[in-house]
């Protein structure tokens, strides 16, 4: 993967390379014993657009480099965690709730809104938002990739 190109579509500083900076990013609540290895040659990459992850995912597919999507690392079964060399994307800096529609009761966000916030919003809208996987710093797309629900599912569906 070509480090240079990265920095030009995302910036020099939302391109890591050192795995330090990185270490965080290659684990999630998955017990020890069961958690997968991350893969040892891993780039992390936190578009802020759109665009910037569609230019990165073009750039992955001409070199055919495997793409892991990170959400706010919450999960229990290892999903975002790199086990093979290639470009681990942080969805972090898609933080923006879009729209709160009191009236048809819908919410709009983008993958990297936390929990936290989305209770947020509902709550400020007079609502609820019933899913609650436990842990607040979850993050829209990763709930929605993992069907967490949470222990309000039995009550809420």
């Amino acid at each position: 993967m070509d480090i240079k190109k990265l920095q030009k579509i995302v910036g020099e500083k939302m391109v890591i390379t050192d795995r330090e900076r990185m270490q965080t990013y290659l684990v999630d609540e998955t017990v020890v014993g069961v958690r997968p290895d991350p893969a040892a040659n891993v780039v992390l990459v936190k578009p802020g657009t759109s665009q910037e992850v569609s230019e990165i995912l073009k750039l992955a597919n001409q070199d055919r480099t495997p793409v892991f999507v990170r959400g706010g690392g919450t999960g229990l079964c290892g999903g975002s965690i790199p086990t093979r060399d290639g470009l681990l994307i942080s969805m972090e800096r898609f933080n923006r709730v879009i729209e709160m529609d009191t009236d048809n009761l819908m919410i709009t966000v983008e993958a990297g809104v936390t929990l936290a916030d989305i209770l947020k919003a509902a709550d400020a809208a007079g609502l609820i938002f019933p899913p609650h996987p436990g842990d607040e710093g979850a993050q829209a797309g990763g709930m929605v990739a993992l069907n967490a629900g949470g222990t309000r599912a039995v009550k809420y569906g």
